[in-house]
């Protein structure tokens, strides 16, 4: 299994040379309790640098998250589901705002799928845009699958209305 989190220009890569990468031990790959702390911290390295990267480039140019979806990603925007690099990085792209800014408030995550290298990520925050004064809460759910580094597989994003 590959150690790194891999984001384009080498931004954001996180290695764990105790665990070699693996969020299963592996010794005891059945046993869901075996170096839990080793990989909690793991996967909220991960996490945090995935966070920290995805919305400081979503601020400074959404289009150049290209990089981290996949021809099978899905998003669901707003309940618009969409399909693949393609179509999410056109949504975004699309979005009807200028400039946009993210102050992330919490970032949680644990491992998903035991046979497979991945995690979801739950974030919520809030974002301003262009000229607006009142920030709105937003909430997005990743979910992240290795593959020579993550990749966004699941992506929902939902603004909180109070």
């Amino acid at each position: 299994m590959n150690n790194n989190v891999n984001y384009p220009n080498n931004a954001g890569t996180v290695n764990n040379p105790n665990n070699a990468g693996n969020v299963n031990n592996p010794n005891n790959p059945n046993d869901p309790n075996a170096n839990k702390v080793d990989n909690t911290a793991r996967i909220n390295a991960i996490a945090k640098e995935f966070v920290n990267y995805y919305y400081q480039t979503f601020d400074a140019d959404r289009k150049n998250l290209a990089a981290l979806y996949r021809p099978m990603s899905m998003m669901t925007w707003e309940g618009v589901q969409l399909r693949g690099g393609e179509a999410i990085i056109e949504k975004l792209a699309s979005l009807p705002f200028q400039k946009v800014g993210h102050k992330i408030t919490t970032t949680d995550a644990q491992q998903s799928l035991p046979h497979v290298n991945a995690l979801v990520i739950m974030v919520t925050g809030q974002l301003l845009v262009d000229e607006e004064t009142k920030p709105q809460q937003f909430s997005q759910t990743f979910q992240l699958v290795e593959d020579n580094g993550f990749f966004v597989y699941n992506d929902v994003f939902r603004l909180n209305y109070a």
